[in-house]
């Protein structure tokens, strides 16, 4: 795809529903005692992958509806690319009598799952292997474990969802990404789930009820458009909850300490473009917002340095990821341990590679925006994982 500049962006969006909420609703419905209605779900392919993998334990699911199998089965779940369905599945097979098999497409197979396996084998799982394909054979017994979470929240995630099933408690250790446990647990309340918590230290009580639950806006997607609205003009997202506890809420926080105009509604954002200074930020709690951070800090005026803990264990490394492409549009970086050091200035138009990321593929596809010449985005099939109308909203903006 060749992207060519704009002069200006003034325009306003819906806000994509969540993909974090629908992958932990689709999950909680399979728990639940009754059939749930899953209102305002994303279709991607990510969620996809979790539709299939509910359905592989016995789910009914059309659509929105959920029906839940008296007892889940054992099966073969087959994740896609997505590393929540694969971490939840393996937690969740888990608690099932029987033995499961889960794989997943090859960049899955090379992520982290050693924290969660062996939180599982602690509590009595049979487990083939520390990365995927693996295979549980359970059940596991109620009872107490601890996790490493210092690779992944999704490993916490994972067995408090278990523990929904089976009564568990669970304590977190140095764990990252921590406000998408707290969606966790926001998405557990809403189907019933009971459990007390001190710290990350949590006691949760088996039993899910049936729910009708809505998919709140997702931050996550919306921050690329924001961020264009930061560096091109003024660009408002509606369906944004402002009391939501998603991890990416905080990328508007970053927004403002490098000088753009953030307002906030009840129930939408709206960024204009200010003048952009260059900041020192640690996102290791919103990581997913690293990519679009750093197109910024191309364009802030000074050095930044944006870091966060599991940025190379994404889709794709994320740090060389955003250092090759941003070198390749003329933009001094300099390659951290744990993120970059950049150096703002005015980008140049480049062939982009996306390292089949999605996240990749999207933020520089904001950044060509405003580049001297046009860019070519090599591989735009891969924003599918997140945003299969990525392309046509960013059209939509544009007018």
């Amino acid at each position: 795809m060749i992207i060519t500049p704009v002069d200006e962006i003034r325009g306003e969006l819906e806000a994509l529903p969540s993909k974090s909420y629908t992958h932990r609703a689709y999950f909680l419905a399979l728990l639940a005692e009754e059939e749930s209605t899953i209102e305002n779900p994303l279709f991607c392919d990510d969620t996809l992958a979790t539709v299939s993998a509910i359905r592989a334990f016995g789910a009914e699911v059309n659509g929105k509806t959920v029906s839940p199998p008296e007892e889940p089965s054992p099966g073969f779940v087959y994740a896609r690319e997505s590393g929540t369905t694969a971490r939840f599945s393996t937690a969740l097979a888990g608690g099932i009598n029987g033995r499961t098999l889960i794989d997943g497409a090859r960049r899955l197979r090379e992520r982290p799952m050693d924290g969660l396996v062996k939180a599982l084998k602690d509590l009595g799982a049979g487990i083939s292997s520390s990365h995927l394909p693996l295979a549980v054979k359970g059940p596991v017994k109620s009872g107490k474990v601890s996790v490493d979470a210092s690779k992944s929240s999704q490993f916490v995630s994972g067995l408090l969802l278990l523990g929904a099933k089976v009564g568990l408690k669970v304590e977190a250790m140095n764990p990252v990404s921590r406000p998408y446990i707290e969606m966790t647990l926001r998405t557990m309340e809403a189907f019933g789930v009971e459990f007390e918590r001190e710290g990350f230290s949590f006691e949760v009580y088996p039993g899910v009820r049936r729910a009708k639950y809505r998919v709140p806006g997702d931050y996550s997607t919306a921050s690329f458009f924001l961020g264009a609205g930061a560096l091109y003009g003024k660009v408002r997202i509606n369906n944004l909850l402002r009391d939501d506890v998603q991890a990416d809420i905080a990328f508007l926080d970053a927004l403002e300490e490098f000088g753009a105009k953030v307002r906030r509604g009840s129930d939408y954002v709206e960024v204009e473009r200010g003048e952009l200074k260059a900041i020192t930020l640690d996102c290791s709690d919103f990581p997913d917002s690293f990519p679009i951070l750093a197109v910024i800090a191309a364009y802030a005026e000074g050095k930044s340095v944006i870091r966060a803990k599991q940025l190379r264990f994404k889709e794709s490394d994320r740090v060389r990821a955003m250092a090759v492409n941003l070198s390749r549009m003329g933009i001094k970086v300099r390659e951290l341990g744990d993120g970059l050091e950049i150096e703002g200035g005015r980008p140049k138009g480049a062939r982009i590679e996306t390292f089949k990321d999605h996240r990749i593929a999207m933020a520089m596809s904001i950044a060509a925006l405003g580049a001297e010449g046009p860019s070519v985005i090599e591989d735009t099939e891969s924003v599918s994982k997140s945003y299969p109308g990525f392309f046509d909203d960013l059209r939509r903006l544009l007018g």
